[in-house]
């Protein structure tokens, strides 16, 4: 029975490894108990696994020299370093750390948790990063667009938390215009603050300053229990359905057409979407298509997650009147045209061959220039955010095709809209605001994200959606544009060419303003005041005598 224990090397202080000792006492991996070992013994039997605990230091080269180190000695038993203490961000290199799992601060269920996980191959992350320096921190003109957009994100969830409390037809509107307008004036700071960033030396603000408000802290909470591709598509779509579940927010400013169904729709179809990709990701393996195959089959079984998304979310039995006739809601949702993929506005090709790669091969992913093994934290945060970008765009096309049929269909309305857009008056007034939004991302914000190098990626969160910006060269985008959004561009360019001169010349504009304030206007009010003294005085003696 012995020889069936699992067997733990602790590297702790005494007082800790105590602690750990009664932890791991009381655990079992797959029923077989789990005993904590020393060193000495360590070396006649080889340990199942290996726990280093640490305290979190802004040394981060340090902490990666010793971790390789214990990782090589003790190969191939996995490595489980556990933190103590915070971690400010960007102080630990988790895509370079070579071990099996990270875990920072964590209880006892965390860790027994866990256990099965690292010696079953798998890998374990949960690492809470601290949030960054407070926006007061900025100073000169960087603070005042700071400033400018923390007012504005306090006042957003006011006007947020009066929102949640149902009120009555006339504060509700009197709320959503608030709500629009704030929206605009926070898109009207960053763009006046990226307008004058490059010509007047700015730095770039942080996510959290664009948040606007205090950001919290960043929990990884990764568990992969598998490294294969379909390890990674399990844990990414579970994080996915734990945040589609427990999302509370109608998302009404990020994606007003999917803000647009009631919750329960909305839910569902998001579940389904994410459901039937992880079957359309099967299918592809089976097939093992690379390169372009891969992407034109992933073309066709694109547009059968749309149907099946679409069936899902009329009902298999629901039937409703239109023009006085019970129709089956899935047949008649089937029976539209579906527009391609660039009217839709789904995720690019840039975004979804990585994606493709490492959820059917477990290929490598390119992450700020260097590539990463798909397992590693920093590759699997990446690829949630390629997935999340692709649901969230797929959600919202889908969600507007439902918007145009209810226009036409008003008993839909009941069934799958939000109860304030049952009036036409409303919903028309979405879909124009919709419209008008979209006209103006495809003339003059996509243009400027194209000549930027910039791709705006979503990322589902548990208070909404987060928007991750992705530098990646955009040059044939920007060879295939429209006059009218190369026009941007041309004005952009020519910003940039003209904004040096423009700083010389209001600097050489300076100097000859002061020049001629002090020599020649200020020597002549000297002359002037001069003049008026000597005739008071003259007239001062001519009165004494």
């Amino acid at each position: 029975m012995g020889s069936l224990t699992r067997r733990v090397l602790v590297y702790a202080p005494l007082s800790q490894k105590k602690q750990l000792a009664a932890v791991l006492g009381r655990s079992n991996v797959e029923g077989v108990p789990v005993q904590c070992i020393d060193e000495a013994e360590a070396t006649r039997r080889r340990p199942d696994l290996v726990i280093w605990v640490a305290q979190a230091s802004p040394d981060a080269a340090a902490l990666v020299r010793e971790a390789l180190a214990l990782d090589q000695r003790w190969h191939p038993a996995p490595l489980l370093l556990v933190l103590r203490g915070p971690i400010q961000p960007g102080e630990l290199p988790l895509g370079e750390l070579p071990i099996a799992g990270i875990l920072q601060n964590p209880d006892a269920p965390t860790l027994r948790q866990s256990l099965p996980v690292l010696m079953g191959g798998g890998r374990v992350f949960d690492v809470q990063s601290s949030p960054g320096a407070p926006i007061g921190k900025h100073q000169g003109l960087n603070g005042v667009f700071s400033q400018g957009l923390t007012q504005i994100q306090i006042q957003a969830k006011l006007v947020t938390a009066h929102l949640q409390q149902r009120p009555k037809t006339l504060l509700r509107w009197v709320l959503e215009g608030q709500q629009r307008e704030l929206a605009m004036a926070r898109t009207l700071v960053l763009m006046l603050h990226a307008a004058t960033a490059n010509t007047l030396g700015l730095k770039g603000l942080s996510a959290s300053d664009q948040g606007g408000g205090e950001s919290a802290p960043m929990s990884t909470g990764l568990t992969l229990r598998s490294r294969t591709a379909t390890g990674l598509w399990d844990t990414l779509s579970q994080r996915l359905l734990e945040r589609i579940a427990g999302n509370p927010q109608p998302l009404e400013q990020q994606l007003p057409s999917l803000g647009a169904l009631a919750s329960a729709p909305r839910t569902a179809l998001l579940r389904q979407l994410l459901g039937h990709m992880g079957l359309a990701l099967g299918q592809v393996r089976r097939e093992g298509l690379r390169g372009e195959a891969l992407l034109e089959r992933w073309q066709d079984l694109q547009e059968e997650i749309m149907l099946h998304g679409l069936q899902e979310l009329g009902g298999a039995y629901l039937r409703i009147p239109r023009n006085g006739v019970l129709v089956s809601v899935s047949e008649q949702l089937l029976a539209m045209t579906l527009p391609g993929p660039v009217a839709l506005n789904l995720a690019s090709r840039a975004t979804v061959e990585p994606m493709l790669a490492a959820l059917v091969r477990a290929e490598p992913v390119l992450l700020d220039g260097h590539l990463l093994a798909p397992d590693t934290p920093a590759a699997l945060l990446h690829l949630e955010v390629l997935l999340s970008d692709w649901l969230l765009r797929m959600a919202s096309a889908l969600a507007g095709l439902v918007l145009e049929e209810a226009s036409q269909w008003p008993e839909l309305r009941r069934f799958l809209l939000r109860r304030d857009l049952l009036p036409t008056r409303q919903l028309e007034r979405l879909r124009n605001h919709i419209n008008s939004r979209e006209r103006y991302e495809q003339l003059i914000l996509e243009p400027l994200r194209i000549y930027e190098s910039r791709r705006d990626l979503l990322l589902l969160q548990a208070d909404g959606v987060a928007t991750r910006t992705l530098v990646d060269p955009r040059d044939q985008e920007l060879a295939q544009l429209e006059p009218l959004q190369r026009m941007v561009t041309l004005s952009l360019e020519l910003r940039d060419a003209l904004g040096p001169q423009l700083r010389v010349f209001s600097q050489r504009l300076g100097d000859l303003l002061v020049t001629v304030l002090t020599q020649i206007v200020g020597r002549g009010i000297g002359l002037i005041a001069r003049g008026v003294l000597l005739g008071l005085g003259r007239t001062l003696q001519g009165s004494g005598r």
